[in-house]
């Protein structure tokens, strides 16, 4: 059956949220990879945090710097196997942050 990556993006302007709120998005995204584990379709996932660092190669130098994109980043991650593209569609419209405006890339894996 194939697998399929569900890349989590969202505004990272939003951070820092109150703990509150960040419990509960991690309860739910918890919850949600629970459920898709008791289907068999969760394989394996994880939140991401907003900090992190860049490695590029400029002018044969390589360079580390902060992250650029400071609006949009990568929340986290579930790796799902699935019938297909539209199955794992649907599952990405059920991500428990979708309503609140993440965007879900849905992306097959070799």
């Amino acid at each position: 059956m194939p697998k399929f990556i569900l890349i989590i993006r969202e505004d990272l302007s939003k951070y820092p949220i109150a703990d509150e709120k960040l419990n509960a998005i991690i309860q739910a995204h918890s919850n949600w990879a629970r459920e898709l584990s008791k289907q068999g379709k969760f394989i394996d996932g994880n939140g991401i945090p907003p900090e992190g660092k860049l490695v590029e190669k400029v002018n044969n130098h390589v360079i580390e710097s902060p992250l650029r994109d400071v609006k949009e980043g990568i929340g986290g991650f579930y790796i799902l196997e699935v019938e297909d593209m539209n199955e794992a569609l649907v599952i990405a419209k059920q991500c428990p942050t979708f309503d609140e405006g993440d965007v879900i890339e849905v992306r097959p894996l070799m």
